[in-house]
């Protein structure tokens, strides 16, 4: 049968009663009352050395680190050795500060998923055509 897949209405249970507020709504309310004793008590901890507690504070406290919007061009990268010319360039860039060492990291780690494509690619091209000179030797000649 086609259409809806199950009758209207509930049969098996009732279901949640009506005003009924879920886990997460208690635990807020319950929490709201207490939210500024608990952030004085992490502050205490944390001071008190406790690592879990400052690890807390300073991800308040300090901003993320979000990668810079920096441009960088690369040349087209069609071959293997274009990829080896490209690496220098990355660590330059990095050195002079105009890539963070995360980005390098990043780009490098892409460039070296292209080589192994690139690779592959090379391989399999390679591998068809040994297939095709050994097929093509294997053949009987005629006329012997």
């Amino acid at each position: 049968m086609r259409g809806r897949p199950f009758e209207a209405g509930n049969k098996i249970g009732r279901g949640r009663r009506l005003g009924s507020r879920n886990k997460r709504t208690l635990f807020a309310e319950m929490m709201e009352g207490h939210g500024e004793a608990l952030i004085k008590q992490c502050q205490v901890l944390a001071m008190q050395g406790d690592p879990t507690a400052l690890k807390l504070c300073i991800e308040r406290l300090v901003a993320p680190c979000k990668s810079s919007s920096s441009r960088f061009r690369l040349p087209p990268l069609r071959t293997v050795s274009d990829l080896v010319k490209a690496l220098p360039r990355i660590m330059q860039e990095v050195a002079r500060g105009r890539l963070s060492a995360q980005e390098g990291e990043a780009i490098a780690s892409m460039l070296d998923s292209q080589r192994r494509a690139l690779e592959t690619e090379e391989f399999d091209a390679r591998l068809k055509a040994i297939e095709q000179n050994m097929s093509g030797a294997s053949s009987p000649d005629k006329g012997l």
